[in-house]
């Protein structure tokens, strides 16, 4: 897939990443994704690789949707917020999570499917999700941040739009996703070249809703997920799920289509030189 070999553009600063209280071994004890269950009913989902800077493999999504739609139906959670352990939200698609599902375009397809789910579910479920975004977002992950309801990030916090730039169209629904938070025109040059955008700059369109100093974003960002969870449920999610229908009207179309056009970009020319610049 794509989603499984877009190239990470964060440089590597040599160890394992730190988790949220400075330590990586909190995170290391965990599985590729799981959740905290916090007061309040505020349930925190963590993309947990911080080795690979919370790189997202075709494992960590389908788990990703099954704890997702298990807060769905969980009483007990009114709120999810999800984040990267460590210092970035996520490096993008896993170069080096083993082979594809079965090979050639159909594999990669196949995999591909594990990712859209998770779009899906975050667009269709009741819960809000909040996105918690600190150091960077590439690629698929800049999709989880735009798929989710509302986004806290850090003043830090980078994202990143490498689709084209690698060889292959954007994935995880922001050809349609993304044009409707910052308009069309803009979202063609953004997903076209690429590059850093900072969080400030995402804050000025309307993507990112609060903006943090990265040593409070977590307190912050937990501060902001319980006044939504204070809020009457049932109007909260009514009011997620009557916005998002009426927004996501070819979101399907968009999954779809995705889902056969990125495997078939792994299959060109400009693709393999592109990957073969990478490997040198």
């Amino acid at each position: 897939m794509s989603a499984m070999t877009e190239q990470p553009v964060i440089p590597s600063e040599g160890g394992e990443a730190a988790g949220a209280d400075g330590s990586s071994a909190c995170a290391s004890a965990h599985d590729v994704v799981y959740a905290e269950r916090l007061e309040g009913g505020i349930e925190v989902v963590y993309l947990n690789q911080p080795r690979k800077k919370n790189a997202l493999s075709g494992e960590m999504m389908s788990k990703l949707d099954g704890l997702l739609r298990a807060a769905d139906v969980d009483d007990g959670v009114r709120v999810v917020v999800l984040r990267g352990a460590g210092t970035d939200f996520s490096s993008g698609g896993d170069l080096d999570q083993g082979p594809a599902l079965e090979p050639g375009p159909e594999g990669a397809r196949k995999t591909l499917r594990r990712y859209l789910a998770v779009i899906r579910t975050i667009r269709t479920m009741a819960k809000p999700v909040i996105a918690m975004v600190d150091g960077y977002a590439v690629g698929g992950a800049f999709a989880l941040v735009c798929a989710s309801d509302l986004v806290c990030a850090s003043e830090r916090a980078q994202f990143v739009p490498a689709f084209c730039q690698i060889g292959i169209v954007p994935e995880m629904g922001m050809m349609k996703l993304l044009p409707d938070l910052v308009g069309p025109q803009r979202a063609k040059e953004l997903l076209f070249f690429g590059g850093k955008i900072p969080a400030l700059q995402l804050y000025d369109w309307g993507v990112v809703n609060r903006l943090f100093p990265a040593e409070t974003l977590e307190a912050d960002t937990l501060w902001f997920a319980r006044q939504l969870a204070g809020m009457p449920d049932a109007s909260i999610q009514l009011t997620k799920n009557i916005m998002n229908g009426l927004a996501d009207g070819n979101l399907e179309a968009c999954l779809e289509a995705e889902s056969t056009a990125s495997p078939f970009c792994t299959t060109t020319k400009a693709y393999a030189a592109t990957m073969e610049k990478f490997a040198r």
